[in-house]
């Protein structure tokens, strides 16, 4: 389970630092994709196979399927732990120099920092502890 959330800066080279506490979930593959909203989504290979054939079975349009797939991103992190963005997931996402790293559940997002802090800020308060978990 992914939770809290990191602030980093996306170097020149669009890498991105990923928390240790994220990469250990994550595995060694990686696996990026387009979020709604101007967001990335990132998943383990584990998560992502049952998103994919969520997909697949969902979506029988070999165009759709062509589109989705492609717009995956496999990757690793380096020796720093540093994933590297493909330029296309970069311009999706709006993403500049700071950028928000967070834990949601199973997968992690990537969005600019700005409007995380925005979100943040509209959502904080619709969560009722009282209410919203079975405690």
């Amino acid at each position: 389970m992914f939770v809290h959330n990191y602030y980093h800066s996306l170097d020149a080279k669009n890498r991105l630092f990923m928390p240790v506490r994220f990469r250990d979930q994550l595995g060694e593959r990686i696996y990026i994709l387009p979020g709604p909203d101007a967001s990335l989504f990132v998943y383990s290979e584990e998560q992502f196979n049952i998103i994919a054939e969520q997909y697949r079975e969902k979506n029988r349009d070999l165009n759709k399927q062509m589109a989705f797939f492609s717009s995956v991103c496999e990757t690793t992190a380096d020796n720093q732990g540093r994933v590297t963005l493909n330029a296309d997931h970069v311009k999706h996402a709006e993403l500049k120099k700071e950028v928000a790293v967070i834990g949601a559940g199973k997968r992690v997002v990537i969005m600019p920092l700005e409007k995380f802090k925005i979100a943040e800020a509209n959502t904080s308060n619709a969560i009722d502890y009282s209410t919203d978990i079975d405690w």
